[in-house]
């Protein structure tokens, strides 16, 4: 008898469950690898690029979601090990970007002594141009704040009478109001010259820095609204670009100047306001390393505070941040009934004696 040699399989003989594993897993190390450093990248250029605004439109949500799923899909496939550390390490990078709150986990803040205050900070989406009038103010009164930091406030828009017992101070847009004797005002990047008319006020004051008195001591409140990104116009426009550098000069201009006098104040201080940047962007990287997120003191572990068009909030572009001899007792995001697309930040804190 004679024996029959079986030729050795070749390539083209290798099962195809074989060829299809051997291209999931470099699909899977490909596509971790590409969102590692589009991650990286986004924490080294957010912020310092004017041409990463683009990017910076991505979702929040994103980075923590994108990553995610490739980790899944490399576990169930059992694509191996590289892939699923690959995209371990776009999670790591990109978890912290996506706009979580740990601090919900932890117990809620004790009360200390000092001066409690409740304060509100609102984009009013225009005021209440497309609301019932009598309702906005209703809604506003009820917060029975001791200061209210409005953005998008209208010219015009405040009556006597609409807030009795509270000064209303005004740059523009910026409106703030307050029962709190007022010690000194700072519109920011500067005063305007006295002959700028409303609309020019807008353009130019987009931080307004009000001194009350909170007991003994003198609290600087600071109501923000910096410029948005970008308008929505086709890349393929030749203005697409020119607007986005000129976006992301006015935001930058803007942002200098608010951290040049919140890092030359030695008093308590809270920034809060509609900052147009969502956790993912790197324009308030100086404010969250050098003073604290209110949200430590939120409950919610996905805060978030604007909704567009969408029945629910998306993700966060309000912020507050406080000093040191503050401590942030609540935060919360209040429903805006309809009447805006940004949620109310409340803000209850006390000022602790300094001397």
């Amino acid at each position: 008898m004679t024996a029959t040699l079986t030729p050795a399989p070749t390539v083209a003989d290798r099962p195809v469950r074989v060829r299809i594993g051997h291209i999931a897993r470099r699909a899977g190390v490909a596509s971790g690898v590409a969102w590692l450093v589009f991650a990286g990248l986004n924490v080294v250029l957010s912020g310092r690029w004017w041409l990463w605004l683009v990017p910076d439109l991505l979702p929040p949500l994103a980075f923590a979601v994108v990553p995610a799923v490739l980790t899944v899909g490399a576990a169930l496939l059992r694509l191996g090990r590289r892939p699923l550390l690959i995209a371990l390490a776009g999670l790591a990078v990109g978890g912290a970007q996506a706009g979580f709150n740990p601090a919900a986990l932890l117990p809620s803040p004790g009360d200390v002594a000092g001066t409690h205050l409740k304060v509100v900070a609102w984009n009013t989406e225009v005021w209440d141009d497309w609301d019932d009038p009598a309702r906005f103010l209703a809604f506003l009164r009820a917060q029975d704040a001791d200061v209210y930091l409005l953005q998008e406030y209208e010219e015009n828009g405040l009556h006597p009478g609409d807030f009795p017992g509270y000064t209303a101070i005004e740059r523009g847009e910026l409106l703030t109001l307050t029962r709190l004797p007022v010690r000194r005002v700072v519109a920011l990047p500067a005063e305007p010259a006295p002959a700028s008319s409303w609309r020019q006020v807008y353009e130019q004051v987009k931080s307004l820095r009000v001194d009350v008195m909170a007991g003994g001591e003198t609290l600087s409140v600071y109501n923000v609204h910096m410029p948005i990104q970008l308008d929505l116009v086709s890349p393929l426009s030749p203005g697409f670009y020119r607007q986005l550098r000129l976006r992301d000069a006015a935001r930058h201009r803007q942002y200098t100047a608010l951290q040049s006098d919140v890092r030359g104040n030695r008093n308590p201080v809270l920034v809060a306001g509609d900052f147009n940047t969502s956790p993912a962007m790197g324009d308030i990287r100086w404010l969250t390393g050098s003073l604290h997120d209110a949200a430590s003191a939120d409950r919610s572990l996905y805060p978030a505070s604007w909704r567009s068009y969408w029945p629910v909030d998306l993700w966060r572009l309000d912020w507050a941040f406080t000093s040191d001899p503050i401590a942030v007792q609540r935060y919360e995001f209040v429903d805006p009934r309809g009447m805006s697309d940004h949620s109310l930040q409340r803000i209850e804190l006390t000022v602790r004696r300094t001397r």
